[in-house]
């Protein structure tokens, strides 16, 4: 039934068929449902009682060991490299009603955070999903089972296309990775985790034509394959669901912005010290920029936010 639902909401309400997946993640449950359908109301609507908070995308570190040549981590990120400290997840945790998922990463890459393991296991305890995305440098089958015995939901490994490409955007062997994902696997099975596994590969023009090859080669080795659009400098020409699907993201350095595509934090609408996440989401703030997207007037972060256009993968923030 809620694949069903999925599929029809992805295709009928969305025109994006492939994001059926996707959608099925998001609204595995009821609540999750009701959450996802009153925020995307308040969207259509322009509703200010209506948003509500589920989710937070929690950046632990803006730290990362590779530079690959589309991030502006280690290249351009125009903020410090730092930790966000556990305790303050945690009040961040224990001060929002209703949370429903964790994202604990965003820009750095996550394994690198020493506390990681306990940070999921709070979120766990809370009854939280968490979901998880690396760059599978630092991942062997004992640092997956010590995520999935954290209580981690999904980890989902980011690859480029080929061996060729995905050299030449990240810098180091795409073999080694997939060596990496296999040990996961079999450590997974071996100890009869939950946790499942993912690969995702950002897409633009020049590898579009190796998707096809890309998802027959993963497929087997994962339990999905996603493709994102990279993110291009480009005029946006509608208004954006970020600042109303229910997600706060929480920057290393402490300020909260509404999106993941705001790498240097321009966006921002708070701090971690401001107050509750969820009063926070409701404020005049974040009301301001959601009524700027009805009006099309966006802030200059989001005016110059676009996708790639490939064919099969659909935009993530249109």
């Amino acid at each position: 039934m809620r694949s069903t639902l999925a599929r029809w909401l992805a295709r009928a309400y969305l025109g994006k068929p492939d994001l059926a997946e996707f959608v099925a993640l998001r609204v595995p449950d009821l609540p999750s449902l009701c959450s996802t359908l009153r925020n995307e109301l308040a969207f259509r609507l322009g509703l200010h009682s209506l948003p509500r908070l589920t989710t937070l995308n929690v950046e632990l570190t803006s730290r990362c060991n590779v530079a690959c040549s589309y991030c502006d981590v280690n290249r351009e990120l125009g903020r410090p490299a730092q930790d966000l400290p556990l305790e303050v997840l945690v009040r961040l945790l224990e001060t929002t009603p209703g949370l429903q998922t964790l994202l604990p990463f965003q820009w750095g890459e996550p394994l690198l955070y020493e506390p990681l393991d306990e940070a999921l296991a709070h979120a766990s305890q809370r009854g939280l999903r968490t979901y998880l995305t690396t760059n599978g440098t630092m991942l062997d089958g004992d640092r997956f089972e010590s995520l999935g015995r954290a209580g981690l939901t999904r980890l989902t490994i980011s690859l480029d296309g080929g061996p060729a490409e995905h050299r030449a955007r990240r810098g180091y062997d795409q073999g080694e990775i997939l060596r990496r994902l296999a040990q996961a696997r079999q450590a997974r099975d071996a100890a009869g985790l939950a946790t499942r596994l993912d690969v995702s590969m950002v897409v633009d023009e020049t590898v579009a034509h190796e998707i096809d090859g890309f998802r027959r080669r993963m497929a087997p080795l994962c339990d999905r394959v996603q493709f994102i659009p990279k993110l291009i400098d480009g005029p946006r020409m509608s208004p954006c669901r970020e600042p109303s699907r229910g997600v706060m993201v929480v920057l290393s350095d402490g300020r909260i912005t509404t999106c993941c595509a705001d790498v240097r934090g321009q966006l921002a609408l708070g701090r971690v010290d401001d107050g509750p996440p969820a009063a926070l989401y409701g404020s005049e703030a974040w009301r301001e920029l959601r009524a700027r997207h009805r009006r099309h007037d966006w802030p200059e972060t989001c005016a110059r936010c676009d996708e790639c256009h490939v064919p099969g993968v659909s935009k993530r923030f249109s």
